[in-house]
């Protein structure tokens, strides 16, 4: 390309053909064309043909000789007019710079005017904002509003509870009239017609307060980003901002509230070294509790302490995790019974749940075409082994759960190895853990949420040791392929756990890992 627009050219095709009578007499035709020609060339074969009144059986001798003047003389006027650009390119009559201009400004039109317009989202914006004030003294008010909002969405939940109750209660009696008086005041199809008209009511009650559970939802969510953003505007504008001249104190503390402590937990703790080579120091805790006390919040406090450390990791590398044993169908995890709090930073856990089941139904499905009658009729589209995960801002102590599909009828038995699926789900859990910044996580221990009767001494020490080892090396395996590096594995086992088990799965971990120590040096008499 030069600073010059390139000129076409005109080019004339000529067409001769006999007479019908007379061969020896020839009709010519000359038809200027414009070369480079951007048209149909059979398309200029119609127009010649209809204007110069050619017989139509020369179409097809004229449409091949005409497609090979267009081509032969294309090619020949962009050899001419490459052989001149040389020259004036080695005569140093060429502008390169124009030339480098010219085409940049064409590419920045062509980008601006056909690329997707990407910049930065609204919830990007809005996780920068929430970062940059929960490591400000605006902290504590930040967590007491968030505290207000759970706790008005709370008492509605209570509302609704006692509301729905109480129709429970009113239903149940007027349906014991009813059946009382069978047989002699009432009949079965007068019983059936009512059980209906209750079922109806509870659909009806239970949808109405679903729809104001939402809306508040909403409207706390929207006014809870408005209200940060509008903070941290005036922080930014001044650096001394703190909760008592910020614009948050129209949230004030409220102390009248005790601070409620925790309730006492068995726990032992231990720093461990894994490698052999170059050692990784980690630790590695023992608890008895019930996993959904890790994926609770704790509003008792007014919302001060319970939850400032999952506030300042929540956008950081040092995110927590917790395992948690579901089953096949997402709807139906435990974490889904639970009374929720409005979700202020990521989409609520019923819509993550629902999103869960589109995305996973077709590979499932695919997964599973060859499985067994008897396997499909069990529903679900997912097995044992799998591994789903929902993210929270509103838990007492993780940011990611980790939801493992198991098989509660084999996982009764202590003879499972270090292939079962729930072990291999275990693997891809801590794995990926490593890969997006997952640096503290606990997981079920034995593989159950609560103590029952098959649940043995010797049963409890076998399955702790088949887990303990099996993790150890999978923490090796996802270290050593780069990521995040598992700072803090804690083993939870249920809270109805014995003394004696307790001590001994205590005494295991020692065994399973290398336990860090005091250097004891004795003195040398001189």
């Amino acid at each position: 390309m030069t600073t010059e627009n390139s000129q076409n050219v005109t080019k004339t095709f000529k067409f001769s053909f006999p007479t019908c009578t007379n061969e020896g007499i020839l009709y010519k035709l000359e038809v200027p064309v414009e070369i480079p020609y951007d048209g149909s060339t059979r398309e200029l074969v119609q127009r010649v043909l209809k204007m110069f009144h050619i017989p139509v059986y020369l179409e097809d001798d004229l449409n091949e000789k005409l497609a090979n003047f267009v081509s032969e003389e294309t090619k020949n006027y962009h050899n001419e007019r490459d052989a001149k650009l040389l020259d004036q390119l080695k005569n140093s009559e060429i502008n390169v710079d124009g030339v480098v201009k010219n085409w940049e400004k064409l590419f920045k039109e062509n980008v601006v005017e056909f690329a997707e317009q990407k910049g930065t989202s609204d919830e990007e914006v809005f996780a920068a904002a929430y970062h940059k004030l929960v490591h400000s003294p605006a902290l504590e008010t930040i967590l007491q509003v968030e505290s207000s909002y759970a706790k008005t969405l709370l008492n509605m939940l209570k509302s609704r509870d006692q509301d729905i109750k109480k129709l429970t209660q009113v239903q149940t009696e007027e349906m014991e009239e009813k059946v009382r008086l069978l047989n002699t005041f009432t009949t079965e199809e007068e019983i059936n017609t009512l059980a209906a008209e209750h079922f109806e009511q509870q659909s009806l009650a239970a949808g109405r307060w679903d729809s104001q559970l939402d809306a508040l939802r909403h409207t706390q969510r929207a006014a809870h980003r408005t209200w940060l953003m509008a903070a941290l505007k005036e922080y930014q504008t001044d650096e001394k901002v703190t909760p008592s001249n910020s614009p948050l104190c129209s949230f004030p503390p409220d102390s009248t509230l005790p601070l409620q402590p925790a309730p006492p937990r068995l726990e032992e703790s231990f720093t461990i070294h894994l490698g052999s080579q170059l050692k990784q120091t980690h630790n590695i805790r023992l608890v008895a509790v019930d996993m959904m006390e890790l994926c609770s919040a704790n509003y008792s406090d007014n919302g001060s302490w319970s939850r400032v450390q999952p506030a300042l990791a929540l956008y950081s590398s040092e995110l927590s995790g917790v395992v948690l044993l579901s089953d096949t169908s997402p709807t139906r995890s435990p974490l889904a019974k639970t009374a929720r709090t409005t979700e202020h930073h990521f989409p609520d856990l019923d819509q993550q749940l629902r999103e869960i089941v589109q995305r996973v139904k077709e590979p499932a499905e695919k997964r599973n075409a060859a499985r067994s009658e008897s396997a499909r009729k069990r529903g679900g589209v997912l097995r044992a082994g799998d591994v789903y995960v929902t993210r929270h801002s509103d838990l007492a102590e993780a940011h990611v759960v980790f939801h493992l599909v198991v098989d509660d009828d084999s996982l009764k038995s202590g003879d499972i190895t270090s292939r079962h699926p729930a072990i291999l789900g275990l693997r891809n859990i801590l794995k990926a853990a490593c890969c997006n910044d997952v640096t503290s996580m606990a997981l079920p221990l034995l593989l159950r949420h609560e103590m029952t009767e098959e649940m043995t001494a010797a049963w409890c020490l076998r399955r702790a040791e088949l887990v303990l080892k099996c993790v150890k090396g999978f923490v090796l395996e996802a270290s050593g392929s780069g990521g995040s590096e598992l700072k803090t594995l804690t083993a939870v086992v249920p809270p109805g756990i014995s003394g004696g088990v307790w001590n001994a799965l205590a005494g295991l971990l020692p065994q399973v890992f290398r336990v860090a120590g005091p250097l004891r040096a004795s003195k040398v008499a001189k």
